[in-house]
């Protein structure tokens, strides 16, 4: 269970700052830092559970897309969250939208890298 370790903890750091206070910029745009940031946080949990999971000698069919959907799914939770709890913060969709990029390209990666 320790191999999983540092995706449980990179998961604790995504709640809390995506519970962190923040300034909500409603304006949409893909390709800001903001939504690189998103991209690159929500792929390294895919690749950390990957690496976690790397060991395992069957994988199980539908493995990787679990943990894609299941990053993706957490990302949607947490801008929930934000603009549900948390004043100051609003749901933004085009956050979801990096979130989901990044779950892919880090499913791409680990699939590559540890598959």
């Amino acid at each position: 269970m320790t191999r999983y370790l540092p995706a449980f903890v990179w998961l604790l750091i995504i709640t809390y700052l995506s519970t962190s206070p923040g300034i909500s910029l409603p304006a949409f745009s893909l390709f800001s830092a903001d939504k690189l940031a998103h991209a690159v946080v929500y792929g390294m949990l895919v690749v950390l559970l990957w690496f976690g999971h790397r060991r395992q000698r069957d994988l199980g069919k539908y493995w990787g897309i679990s943990v894609f959907l299941g990053a993706t799914l957490y990302g949607a939770f947490m801008e929930y969250i934000q603009a549900t709890y948390f004043p100051g913060r609003s749901f933004e969709f085009d956050d979801m939208i990096a979130n989901a990029v990044g779950a892919a390209a880090g499913w791409v990666f680990g699939k590559w890298r540890f598959g």
